[in-house]
């Protein structure tokens, strides 16, 4: 199974768990770095920053008392559950009535299940997988042209993937599939390093008419 294919299975499947599942209003999986790797078609209404910057404050207070399984947060339109699942968490957004055997088959039956028969079929490590779900964080200023940055350790991963060459250049597809190419460079403010964010210019943004928070697929361009 290609690596984008088993990220489409993934999305497929949270898209069918909201579909039929009462109470469960969206849902994404992320990986231990911050990159966000599939979503249903909801998961741009969810506020995704926040959820990542929030997790990743107590995971870090976690590992002083080994490690985090799962937490929940109560909000006054519903709650957000995160369940550790292998080397991934998944997100729930929930309502405040949801029937709790729902939450519990899918996060701990259903999601599990098909990580573990994608696996089966053909095992893809998700951190190398080369089309990624980053959440857009919009910039503008004088001097930023058509460049977008995203997170080092992402491209250093991308690199790797084309013997250690450098990727100068990436295609991002907005949820319509409208496409376009930028030249990219890290991200170099440490506060937005890990959080699988990709920063993009304010006129590449109306260009691809995406709005800050909602998630582009990005894909590296062979150097």
């Amino acid at each position: 199974m290609e690596k984008e294919a088993y990220v489409e299975a993934l999305k497929n499947t949270l898209t069918e768990i909201r579909n039929v599942s009462p109470g469960i209003n969206s849902s994404f999986i992320f990986t231990e770095d911050g990159a966000v790797i599939a979503g249903d078609p909801e998961v741009a209404n969810m506020s995704i920053n926040t959820t990542l910057s929030s997790f990743q404050k107590i995971a870090e207070k976690a590992e002083l008392i080994g490690g985090l399984r799962s937490f929940s947060v109560d909000g006054a339109q519903g709650r957000v559950y995160i369940s550790h699942i292998n080397n991934l968490y998944l997100v729930t957004a929930t309502s405040k009535n949801i029937d709790e055997n729902i939450l519990r088959s899918v996060t701990q039956v259903i999601i599990p299940t098909v990580l573990k028969l994608l696996e089966t079929i053909n095992p893809v490590p998700l951190k190398s997988t080369q089309s990624q779900q980053l959440v857009v964080e919009a910039f503008s200023g004088f001097f930023t042209g058509d460049t977008v940055q995203i997170d080092p350790k992402l491209l250093s991963e991308w690199s790797g993937l084309f013997n250690g060459q450098n990727i100068n250049e990436v295609e991002i597809k907005a949820p319509d599939g409208e496409t376009t190419r930028c030249k990219v460079k890290e991200i170099t403010d440490t506060n937005l390093q890990g959080k699988g964010i990709i920063r993009i210019p304010d006129r590449v943004c109306k260009a691809l008419e995406v709005n800050k928070g909602e998630s582009v697929t990005i894909k590296p361009l062979e150097p």
